[in-house]
C-alpha cells in the first residue's frame, strides 16, 4: 500500500471513528430529553423571529437523523404551527433533505459491509431491493411511503448501497411529500381544533401507502412467476 492510499484508510478509519462518536453522543443526549421531542417541547425551543426558527427547526430535523428513534411528524406539525401553510410544507421538504443526506452519507463511508448488516437485521429491505434492480427512483419512493423501515434507516441503506444521489433526493422528497402536507395542515390547524382537514390528508396518506404495498406485492409476485 502507498503512503497516499495508507493516508487515505486513515482518513476513512479517523472520520468513521468521529461518526460513531458524534452519533453515540447525539443518541445519548436525546434519550436523556426524549420528554422534550414532543410538539410543545419542539415549540418551547423555536425563537419569534422567522429565520431563526426555521434554522433552529432544520437543527432539530438534523438531529432527529441521527437518532432514528423519533417520527418526524411532530416536526412537520411544528412547522404548521410556526409558519403560514405555504412556508410550512417548504420547511418540511427542507427538513426531509437535511434528515435524508446525514444518515445517507455516513453510510456512504462505510460501504457495502453496512448495507449487508442492514439486510441481516431488517428483511424487509430484501422484498424493495428487486425493484432497486430496476427503478431507483421507485425503490425509494416505496422505502419513504411505506413505514415499515424507518425512514434513517432507509437512508442508511440508500447510503450503504450507493444508490444515486438525485435519484435519492427526489425519491424522497416524492414519498414524503403527503405526511409534510398532512402534519403541516394539523399544525396549521391546531387551534382551529377541526380535525377534518388532518382526518382527509390521513386517509389520503394511508390510500397511498396500501397502494403501494399492493404494487410491491404484485412487482415480487410477477418476478417469482417468471423464474
Amino acid at each position: 500500500m502507498n503512503a497516499r492510499a495508507m493516508k487515505h484508510d486513515r482518513l476513512g478509519k479517523a472520520l468513521r471513528i468521529l461518526a460513531i462518536a458524534a452519533w453515540t453522543g447525539i443518541i445519548l443526549f436525546a434519550l436523556l430529553h426524549r420528554r422534550d421531542f414532543t410538539l410543545d417541547g419542539i415549540l418551547s425551543y423555536t425563537p419569534e423571529s422567522p429565520p431563526l426558527a426555521f434554522a433552529v427547526l432544520m437543527v432539530l430535523f438534523a438531529l432527529k437523523s441521527l437518532t432514528v428513534v423519533f417520527y418526524a411528524g411532530a416536526l412537520y406539525a411544528a412547522g404548521g404551527v410556526l409558519f403560514p401553510l405555504p412556508v410550512a410544507i417548504a420547511a418540511g421538504l427542507c427538513g426531509t433533505l437535511v434528515m435524508a443526506l446525514i444518515p445517507y452519507f455516513l453510510a456512504r463511508r462505510l460501504g457495502a459491509a453496512r448495507a449487508d448488516e442492514l439486510r441481516a437485521k431488517y428483511p424487509k429491505l430484501g422484498e424493495f431491493e428487486r425493484i432497486r434492480s430496476r427503478n431507483g427512483f421507485a425503490f425509494v419512493v416505496v422505502l419513504r411511503c411505506v413505514n415499515v423501515i424507518n425512514f434513517d434507516i432507509g437512508s442508511m441503506y440508500c447510503g450503504a448501497v450507493r444508490q444515486a444521489l438525485p435519484t435519492f433526493l427526489a425519491g424522497s422528497l416524492a414519498g414524503k411529500l403527503v405526511d409534510i402536507v398532512m402534519w403541516s395542515v394539523m399544525g396549521a390547524t391546531l387551534d382551529e381544533r377541526d380535525p377534518v382537514p388532518f382526518l382527509i390528508a390521513l386517509a389520503i396518506d394511508l390510500t397511498i401507502a396500501l397502494a403501494v404495498v399492493l404494487w410491491v406485492k404484485k412487482q415480487n409476485k410477477e418476478e417469482n412467476d417468471t423464474l
